[in-house]
């Protein structure tokens, strides 16, 4: 076999192997096309309905100071609290139960389950006004998080403390997707009226902007699957430099014996 047959061979060899450990820009960057205007994104977060399990903070307020505290626990967590923490929010907080009812002191159980906050608000403020007058009920969701493992580079489990929370907002709380996660297969897991479901999305589509998972939902669980040729992008590097190590010192010494 001539020289220049063997140089022909080994830059072919050396184009395989680029390309083989190659993935395309398509697969690994966000938002790819452009199919939506700016009207088609998602505009409002989607209610959330409450469900067993649900921890809220329930705050009843009237203008009779001594009342207040018969209508609430004792050092009740609210936003000016410094010391905000899961376990003062399981503590302090209404567990929904398997009845799908919290039970407010001196007002007893009321049933909110599938309510959403507005929804639950005015029915707890109907039942405080049979012992108030004109009292004002606030009501928030106090155990609001998500689960995000698989191909992230920082897995677990977030509670936010916000409304209006994006999967991408996500995805950037756990330290962005890996340079091996596949952002067209991604997984999101999510609870409806008490029952699981699995959904499959596409982070390099548009159309994910204009979808019911554009916004996370309370306790949504999110897996970033990893690309098909994980093993071998990981490893690419220092199998390609080895690879041309052991050709170039095959052909050196090819060439010296055909000298």
């Amino acid at each position: 076999m001539s020289k220049s047959k063997i140089i022909f061979f080994l830059k072919i060899l050396l184009i395989l192997l680029v390309i083989q450990g190659c993935t395309p820009m398509n697969k690994i960057t966000y938002l790819n096309d452009s199919q939506l205007g700016e009207w088609d994104v998602s505009p409002v977060p989607p209610k959330h309905h409450l469900e067993i399990g649900d921890i809220l903070m329930v705050k009843v307020i009237s203008r009779n100071e001594e009342s207040n505290d018969l209508f609430n626990i004792e050092n009740n967590t609210n936003t000016a609290n410094p010391t905000l923490t899961a376990a003062n929010l399981y503590l302090n907080g209404f567990t929904i139960s398997q009845e799908g009812t919290i039970d407010i002191p001196n007002v007893g159980k009321i049933f909110i389950l599938n309510q959403n906050l507005e929804q639950a608000k005015e029915t707890i403020l109907g039942k405080a006004e049979e012992y108030l007058i004109n009292p004002f009920v606030v009501v928030k969701l106090a155990n609001f998080e998500f689960t995000i493992l698989g191909e992230i580079n920082i897995p677990g489990n977030y509670p936010v403390h916000k409304e209006g929370l994006t999967i991408y907002d996500a995805i950037a709380m756990a330290g962005d997707i890996t340079d091996y996660g596949n952002l067209a297969k991604v997984k999101i897991i999510r609870s409806y009226k008490n029952k699981k479901q699995v959904y499959h999305i596409n982070l390099t589509n548009t159309n994910v902007l204009a979808s019911d998972f554009y916004y996370l939902r309370n306790n949504d669980l999110i897996y970033i699957q990893p690309l098909r040729f994980k093993g071998f992008r990981k490893s690419q590097s220092q199998v390609l430099l080895s690879t041309l190590t052991t050709i170039a010192v095959l052909f050196n010494v090819y060439l010296k014996i055909s000298e």
